[in-house]
């Protein structure tokens, strides 16, 4: 499977069903993976490559997504509070607050996040990505997906 394919389906595709079917915490866990899983499809090292999480989710942010969230990821560890939380434990950091009101704003040491806003900018960035890869500005990589073969379609 190569890149173009799989930001289609995996990162973008699944994860607006994942919000049509009103699944929240799933739905954030896939989007902040995502975010890292993008700067890996944006750098030139291989797919896979060991140690990039961090990198990865920056260069995603940076790239990608608007200023906001660059700014945010200075305010508060984004990888550290929210990504890697998100993988460890399937929860943010209680630096984190899921917010209806505000977005991306630091209040008493905490950043609040509107989920329904972070995802369409989420989507609005793999949008993008896809469009890159399409264009041929990134190279696409090959994904080796052979022993999940029966979930790509």
């Amino acid at each position: 499977m190569d890149s173009k394919a799989f930001a289609k389906q995996f990162l973008l595709d699944e994860v607006e069903q994942m919000k049509a079917a009103h699944v929240r915490l799933h739905l954030l866990s896939a989007m902040v993976h995502g975010i890292e899983t993008a700067g890996a499809l944006l750098d030139p090292l291989p797919f896979k490559a060991k140690g990039q999480g961090k990198k990865r989710f920056g260069l995603a942010l940076r790239r990608l997504f608007p200023a906001a969230y660059e700014r945010a990821a200075r305010d508060i560890d984004l990888y550290g509070q929210l990504r890697s939380h998100m993988a460890h434990c399937m929860l943010p950091a209680n630096t984190i607050i899921l917010s209806d009101h505000h977005h991306l704003q630091m209040s008493e040491n905490m950043m609040h996040i509107n989920l329904d806003l972070l995802f369409n900018d989420y989507c609005c960035a793999m949008k993008h990505l896809i469009e890159q890869l399409e264009s041929g500005n990134l190279k696409n990589k090959k994904i080796v997906f052979d022993n999940l073969r029966s979930i790509a379609s």
